[in-house]
């Protein structure tokens, strides 16, 4: 028996900045979401347009009940758009995915010592 691999079919995915309060200040993530599922929300989702090949497995996030994918998160204090050289990929994030999703933010990775 042979095991066929289908590929993925790279579709658009909107890339943006969810800022939450916490008690020791703001955090931020950067979050994709596709653009049809984008559309066909009432909330307008406002960010940058990035076409990329993902797993739709991924998507085991939830804002405002539609399904995102959180690829990294801000990991300095005070606003997340201060801190530009300060983003750490979420688990089970690929790298590549992570750096496509914040070069349109200006926003760069942390290094890792791996």
């Amino acid at each position: 028996m042979q095991v066929l691999k289908r590929t993925i079919k790279p579709e658009t995915y909107i890339s943006f900045l969810h800022i939450y309060p916490t008690t020791w200040g703001n955090a931020g993530d950067i979050c994709l979401i596709r653009e049809s599922v984008a559309n066909s929300s009432v909330s307008k989702f406002v960010g940058h347009k990035v076409r990329l090949a993902i797993p739709k497995r991924l998507e085991r996030d939830r804002i405002i009940g539609l399904p995102i994918i959180k690829v990294a998160g801000n990991v300095g204090d005070g606003h997340p758009k201060d801190h530009k050289d300060e983003w750490e990929v979420y688990e089970g994030i690929a790298k590549e995915i992570a750096i496509a999703a914040l070069k349109p933010w200006g926003f760069k990775l942390i290094e890792s010592e791996e």
